[in-house]
């Protein structure tokens, strides 16, 4: 399945072992939402690339099997943004505490 949102489109990067490598995907549908994706994949449609934090779930069920252990995607980070640091409200600062505790790999 096609993420419709991934930046670099159906090429999927990757770092193995032996440095980067790349695979050109033809997705037979796209989605702009990844637990769409992951659904479909569940649902048994085909193959997802999805962060960690929407699949970490299904594969530890076994609903989903990791098919390239010895690689990884790219890293995408995952970004508060808010107008200033000096003025942080306690609201603020408690999502943004709440989403570096939620998403450590995103760090």
């Amino acid at each position: 399945m096609g993420y419709s949102n991934f930046t670099t489109g159906n090429d999927w990067p990757f770092e193995g072992l032996q440095g980067p490598a790349g695979v050109r995907v033809r997705p037979w549908m796209y989605a702009n939402n990844g637990e769409t994706c992951c659904a479909a994949a569940v649902a048994g449609q085909g193959v997802a690339l999805q962060p960690g934090f929407l699949v970490r779930k299904d594969l530890e069920a076994g609903r989903l099997v990791e098919l390239m252990p010895g690689y990884r995607s790219a890293r995408l980070g995952v970004y508060a943004v808010y107008p200033t640091r000096k003025f942080v409200t306690p609201k603020v600062r408690a999502l943004v505490d709440y989403l570096a505790s939620a998403f450590p790999e995103a760090l």
